[in-house]
């Protein structure tokens, strides 16, 4: 439905991931990644009164039902009616097809004044008018106001059109309005994306002639809204409702209230105070977490903004407007909006958004119309919220200018502030399992209720005590306590992680972490180290071909000395001694390096080529920028080796004074580095010449592609290669002469007038080396049958040689590399390019023998091989093109490449995300790893992403590690899996313990007595409560990560082959033990002694028989606990949990104490009728027995016996594993593809260079 172009906050809108529509339902950000349906409601009187009339039937019992599910409520009361006409919009999120979501909002109806008064009361409240509204200016436009009669409303292109209402509703902080052509509701976008670059300009601003008036700016902040990012703290009574709301309280509330009607008055008021402690942690931690959000993104300040004709203001940063012009200072500041630098540079620190405290040297927009802005495309132009400005430039002392695109939860900042607001649902199967299990439980005690009662009216017995004992059922059979059982699994386990300085922001997902079994991992900074080291240069001289490698580039004049004259070619300036070379003086100036508080401070890359030179950078103050023509804000120089002013050679060239033999070069114009054109450029002015200088730095392929031919050399695509193979990271650079000499046209110039007929001056060769504990992490995880994939926008040569450092990839494991060709002409007809795969090595081949291979020879000299007869094995490698053309041409091709892919280069935030998403779709349990906001897509698509960086941006992920590690992902794993198998632990123990207590109440009931108040409390508080809640201290297993995750589905095999076959060896040895107790010549049955008047109807249950089911149940209880806390090969084993032991010990040695001999005030708060001493010790034989059946049981039958059922031939054929990419494997394994192609030879050049490495 949305017709505007991309997002502004980065939103996924390419065409690459398919978002499913029905033409028949409305769409709000139809095709992005947020796409959601639409429905209009209407209010219905008579469906309103006679939804109520039931509700006070109900005594509001219904009106309970429907806050949990209120689109019932909705339909209840309204009538789906066309949105033209709604009064309400239900909105509905699908997530990734599994999950729904729902929005109920009201549509507002305003007029242009009501809007605008609301709006400015809002930016006002609590707040004092600044002095500057007491300017006339301003109270002209202020007047104005109570005549305003229109807004103004945001068109796709960029412009703003005037209206005198509105309607609009806001979803998830964001704004949409009714687009009355349209007929839809259209989401309110900033400024900028998809216009042209020319039209975000505004040639007058300098003069102060651009700029929105009050009135404008009031219009439009009725329609952006303020620019604050509020993020609601709610008060306690709300979050008390909220709470108290919860079906899982209203049951225990239920649960009290059936206690209470039945004379459990101790256990009623113990479980009261236990949910009343949980609700308070609950309530006061939420507070906690939603205050330190809304101090960790609230800020404000003061501004100056351009109101035209001359006329400056100074506002606060909440009253900013898409299209205000602001005045950034020179001292810096932080940026409270996203905008669009038009005048001047600034040097900012992006850490908040890529955790990386290296400023970045942002430039003005570049006056394009046939460009379109996009604020990925141009990040270098553009000033995102939260981001703090170091410092600002410009020539002559003029004002440093920017344009407001994007203010609130539209920026940058917002987006990411929304997405912890709003956070995507967590899909795990153990979790649906759960649900489905509860809810077998709840079946069963309805079952187990039925037949009490009908029992009851069958025995002639009466009464409402009656009936609320066989509520007590339900209340027995589903266990309250297992939702905080549960959490407090979740909760050590995330305390363990903290502790290991891996930081969790979704509980919920440290169960998910157990089962991965797929990483991806970015490679800079992630795999490898965040610095790169300088390996040497490869300069190109004049007769077109390389010279040998300098280790250092220190020594390159010395180099290009030794050479013939005519043969020192391009790198050089001239013969000169004192003319520093040209590819030095590149690497000299063609970088974003600026001084911070006396430290040289910039790109990594940029720092290590800088610093190799040996030349210094200055950057002068305004009083000394005079004697450098005020157009070089930045200057390096560099005095040669042995140069001084005594040499014949060179003493005419030396510049008199003190700087002797100095060379000195301004840095005249920066174009920055565009990851899209994947090279910067810079303009630079040698001091005391005319002449300027074009310096291009870049990708190689790039570079290569805007120099003449006849300058690189005939084996550059060989060398580059054979570099690149080895792992080095490589960049080229290139020069030409600008021939423009005025200063204006230099500031106006567009970089593709001047980045075409380079010169080739030679390679930068820089080695970016593994993090130590890389290639252990790795070979740890594939030992672990984890698959690990590299996904980075690096070289696609680079990333396969760091896969083969790494142990990613095998060192005789095939490497074949996936990409296409255009196809022109008479075999283009379906317009599809064709896939080629073609081996990455010539040495990777394996045959049988040095007979030649069954092969065949292509046109082009390429060797096509048969690899019909075996199965391939190895990997393959994908650029991000690549990936696109496969996505848009060969879908069918997608789910082969994710299986086999291990290397997907140069792709970008994205295709990350794309990856990831293509993953899941195969059934992978994914997670991503990564340092940076170019993954930050991709670590919220993942089941459980990983950010290695403490930026703002890495909220967008679960988890975050404090040490830039890889180690975090199998300790992550690791006590994932712990975590889960806790779970399942708790899980099935409280399940067990709930089906023990239901087997022994219905024993109990079909004998006339029950457990006793202080019976129920002893079990339930002292036993299960202190059980449970030291279960989840059980460390994780500290050795190597098996080679199978656990189990993730409560339905499977082994866990209800488990609980089934141990709740009927409870009820075999209670029934063992009420037969037995019949036997006995003492024994008097319960009725005969009670006149057959049963104690629900007394309130007296001391009996044998209660005596032998009470003690027979506690021992179950203990010897469940036990069964189910394994250890190996996920958690430790249990001797080692000492609070465990401690609770199991203590636990033990209370129980036999009652079973045996309890003394006279145990036996009256117990109500116990004991035995003989004869049948004691009878049942204490039957719970040994039991203690030994069970535990033989889960280590036999279940653990040896269920589990490898399951990964047997016969069970796979009765129950085949649903994960899609087993069935991708198979059906590769039984095909042809990939159809391989050999690499022509390589020349051999650069071998002995390299080997220096």
């Amino acid at each position: 439905m949305n017709q505007f172009p991309n997002g502004e906050d980065g939103r996924t809108t390419s065409p690459d991931i398919p978002y499913s529509r029905n033409a028949n339902v409305s769409y709000i950000n139809a095709g992005e990644e947020d796409q959601m349906e639409l429905y209009g409601y209407r209010r219905s009187n008579f469906r309103t009164a006679l939804t109520w009339l039931f509700i006070l039937k109900t005594l509001g019992i219904l009106r309970m039902v429907f806050h949990w599910f209120p689109e019932w409520f909705l339909n209840c009361t309204y009538t789906r009616c066309s949105l033209e006409v709604a009064e309400k919009v239900l909105i509905v999120e699908i997530y990734q097809k599994k999950h729904r979501r729902v929005h109920i909002r009201s549509i507002t109806c305003m007029s242009a004044l009501e809007i605008i008064n609301a709006a400015n009361n809002q930016t006002a409240k609590g707040k004092k008018k600044s002095a500057e509204h007491c300017n006339s200016h301003v109270l002209q436009d202020l007047n104005r106001i109570d005549d305003a009669s229109s807004l103004s409303l945001p068109n796709s292109d960029g412009t703003f059109r005037s209206a005198t209402s509105v309607r609009m509703f806001t979803c998830k902080k964001l704004r949409y309005i009714w687009n009355i052509e349209t007929k839809e509701f259209l989401k309110v976008k900033s400024l900028g994306p998809g216009m042209p670059t020319s039209s975000l300009h505004h040639a007058e601003a300098q003069q102060g002639l651009a700029g929105l008036s009050l009135l404008e700016q009031q219009r439009r902040r009725a329609i952006f809204g303020s620019n604050f990012i509020n993020v609601p703290v709610k008060s306690v009574l709300e979050l008390l409702l909220l709470e108290v709301l919860n079906p899982f309280y209203i049951f225990q509330v239920v649960s009290v209230l059936i206690w209470i009607m039945i004379e459990y008055y101790y256990f009623a008021a113990a479980i009261m105070v236990m949910s009343a402690a949980g609700i308070t942690i609950s309530i006061i931690q939420t507070r906690k977490n939603q205050k330190k959000l809304r101090n960790t993104v609230h800020g404000s300040d003061i501004i100056d903004v351009c109101r035209g004709s001359g006329v400056y203001e100074t506002i606060r940063t909440e009253e900013l407007v898409p299209g205000d012009i602001i005045i950034l200072p020179a001292t810096g500041c932080t940026m409270h909006c996203d905008a669009i630098l038009l005048f001047g540079t600034c040097i900012v620190n992006e850490s908040m958004l890529t955790g990386e405290s290296v400023p970045v040297t942002k430039t003005p927009l570049p006056f394009q119309p046939d460009v379109l802005y996009h604020p990925k495309e141009h990040s270098r132009h553009t000033l995102f919220s939260g981001t703090k400005v170091v410092q600002t430039r410009f020539y002559n002392d003029e004002k440093v200018m920017a344009v407001v695109t994007s203010t609130g939860f539209m920026t940058a900042k917002g987006s990411l502030v929304s997405a912890i607001m709003y956070p995507p649902p967590v899909d795990f199967r153990f979790e649906r399992d759960s649900y489905r299990f509860i809810g077998f439980l709840a079946s069963l005690a309805s079952i187990g209720f039925t037949y009490s009662i009908v029992k009851k009216i069958i025995s002639g017995e009466a009464g409402l005590k009656v009936v609320f004992h066989s509520f007590d059922i339900i209340t027995i059979c589903v266990p309250p306590a297992l939702p905080a059982a549960m959490t407090a699994g979740i909760i050590l386990a995330q305390k363990r992680l903290e502790q290991r300085n891996i930081f969790c922001i979704s509980p919920r997902s440290i169960n998910v972490s157990g089962s991965l079994n797929c990483i991806c991992f970015d490679k800079t900074g992630t795999l490898t180290e965040d610095g790169l080291d300088l390996w040497g240069i490869v300069p190109v001289v004049e007769s077109r071909r390389y010279i040998p490698p300098l280790r250092t580039p220190l020594k390159l004049s010395q180099a290009l000395s030794t050479l013939r004259p005519y043969d020192r070619g391009p790198s050089s300036a001239s013969c000169n001694k004192l003319d520093p070379p040209l590819l030095l003086m590149g690497m000299a100036t063609c970088h974003s390096l600026t001084i911070i508080d006396g430290n040289l401070s910039g790109d990594p890359l940029d720092l290590k080529m800088f610093e190799s030179t040996g030349w210094v950078l200055v950057e002068p103050s305004n009083e000394d920028t005079s004697k450098y023509d005020n157009i070089c804000p930045t200057v390096v120089t560099w005095t040669p080796e042995g140069g001084n002013k005594t040499d014949p050679e060179t003493y005419d060239s030396v510049e008199s004074g003190a700087d002797g033999a100095k060379v000195e070069v301004g840095i005249v114009r920066q174009f920055p580095f565009s990851s899209s054109l994947q090279r910067m450029a810079i303009i630079c002015k040698r001091i005391g010449q005319e002449q300027l200088h074009f310096f291009c730095k870049g990708s190689p392929e790039m570079v290569q592609s805007l120099c003449k031919p006849d300058t690189v050399p005939g084996n550059h695509n060989q060398i580059l290669e054979e570099y690149t193979r080895q792992g080095f990271r490589v960049i080229a650079l290139a020069h030409r002469v600008v021939e423009i000499r005025s200063l204006h046209k230099l500031q106006k110039v567009q970089r593709e007038d001047l980045e075409h007929e380079l010169t080739f001056l030679g390679l930068v060769v820089l080695e970016n080396r593994l993090k130590p504990d890389t290639k252990a992490i790795v070979n740890q995880l594939s030992d672990a049958a984890v698959r690990t994939i590299m996904v980075t926008g690096d070289n696609l040569l680079t990333a396969i040689s760091v896969a083969r450092d790494c142990g990613m990839v095998g060192s005789h494991d095939q490497v074949v590399i996936v990409n296409y060709e255009e196809i022109i002409g008479a075999g283009s007809t379906e317009g599809k390019p064709r896939l080629t795969y073609t081996l990455a090595e010539k040495s990777s081949i394996q045959t049988p023998s040095n007979t030649t291979s069954p092969s065949t020879m292509n046109s082009s000299g390429d060797t096509t091989l048969d690899i019909n007869d075996t199965d391939f094995t190895g990997h393959l490698a994908i650029t991000g093109k690549c990936w696109s053309v496969i996505q848009e041409h060969y879908q069918d091709l997608v789910p082969r490449c994710v299986v086999k892919g291990t290397i997907f280069a140069r792709m970008s935030p994205d295709q990350k995300q794309q990856l990831v998403q293509a993953l899941q779709q195969l059934n992978y349990v994914v997670g991503m790893c990564g340092d940076g906001a170019n993954d930050c897509g991709a670590l919220k698509a993942a089941h459980a992403g990983i950010s290695l960086s403490d930026s703002e941006a890495s909220v967008a992920s679960p988890f975050t590690s404090r040490e830039a590690s890889i180690s975090c992902v199998p300790e992550l794993i690791r006590q994932g899996r712990c975590a889960l198998v806790t779970s399942f632990g708790i899980f099935k123990y409280m399940a067990a313990y709930s089906l023990t207590q239901f087997i022994s109440v219905m024993i109990l009931y079909e004998i006339g007595t029950n457990l006793t108040d202080f019976q129920f409390l002893y079990i339930d508080l002292f036993l299960i409560c202190s059980l449970s809640a030291v279960f989840g201290r059980t460390q994780p297993h500290p050795g190597p990560l098996f080679n199978h995750p656990p189990l993730t589905s409560l339905l499977s095999l082994p866990p209800v082959g488990s609980l089934l076959i141990q709740v009927c060896l409870v009820g075999l040895f209670q029934a063992l033990s009420m037969i037995i107790l019949t036997k006995q010549d003492w024994f008097v049955p319960y009725m005969t002694l009670h006149n057959n008047v049963t104690g629900l109807a007394t309130g007296d249950y001391a009996s044998h028989e209660n005596y032998a089911i009470f003690s027979m149940s506690m021992c179950q209880y203990i010897v469940l606990a036990l069964a189910y806390a394994k250890g190996r090969p996920f958690r430790e084993v249990f001797l080692k949990n000492y609070w465990f032991v401690g609770a199991l010990g203590a636990s033990t040695a209370f129980s036999l104490y009652v079973l045996i001999d309890p003394g006279y005030a145990i036996k009256k708060w117990l109500e116990l009728e004991m035995p003989p001493m004869e049948f004691r010790l009878v049942i204490f034989s039957l719970s040994a027995a039991q203690v030994i059946v069970c535990l033989l049981t889960e280590e036999i039958v279940i653990d040896r016996g269920l589990v490898k059922v399951m990964d047997s031939s016969f069970w796979l054929k009765l129950r085949p594993r649903k994960e899609k990419y087993l069935a991708v494997e198979k059906e590769i394994k039984l095909s042809d593809w990939p159809p391989v192609e050999n690499l022509v030879e390589l020349s051999p050049l650069v071998t002995s260079a390299v080997a220096q490495k």
